[in-house]
């Protein structure tokens, strides 16, 4: 919907839900490092389980390990490449408002990017690059250059 009143240009709608994407955009970045820091917690927290043990507590225990969060990673790494993918020049005029919003996209990617299990995850590291190119290529986000060009993230 924002998308057909950007590209109207129909100024009045889209201001009115400029604030529906600056809450969104919060959201995603907020399930994201909420979802890292689960992932986290979960590896420094993991009871150790012992052979020939078997009691329904550690069955639970297991279960409640074992969730992966890499659907729900991939669900809104593409939902952001979705949103910066809009005409957002339109509706963020200034420059630092325009930054302001991207980071809030490109920040838990850099996060997420840090941690290690996730970075070999191809999938993930996938979805991050796209998120982080679109960030460059559509937004000027000259900060992800320079993580491409310095860093070692493919191990090579």
């Amino acid at each position: 919907m924002i998308n057909q009143d950007l590209e109207a240009e129909e100024q009045d709608a889209a201001q009115a839900q400029k604030k529906i994407l600056e809450l969104y955009a919060f959201i995603l970045q907020w399930t994201l490092s909420c979802l890292d820091s689960k992932s986290h917690q979960d590896k420094s927290s993991a009871p150790v389980i012992r052979k020939g043990v078997k009691n329904v507590k550690s069955k639970t225990n297991l279960k409640e390990i074992s969730w992966d969060a890499t659907a729900q990673i991939q669900s809104a790494l593409e939902a952001m490449v979705k949103v910066m993918r809009l005409k957002l020049s339109r509706l963020l005029v200034a420059t630092s408002e325009r930054d302001t919003f991207i980071n809030l996209f490109t920040r838990p990617v850099y996060l997420l990017l840090e941690n290690e299990a996730r970075v070999k995850n191809t999938a993930i590291r996938m979805h991050c690059f796209r998120v982080l190119c679109v960030a460059i290529k559509h937004h000027g986000h000259a900060a992800g250059e320079s993580l491409f060009n310095h860093h070692n993230l493919f191990g090579h």
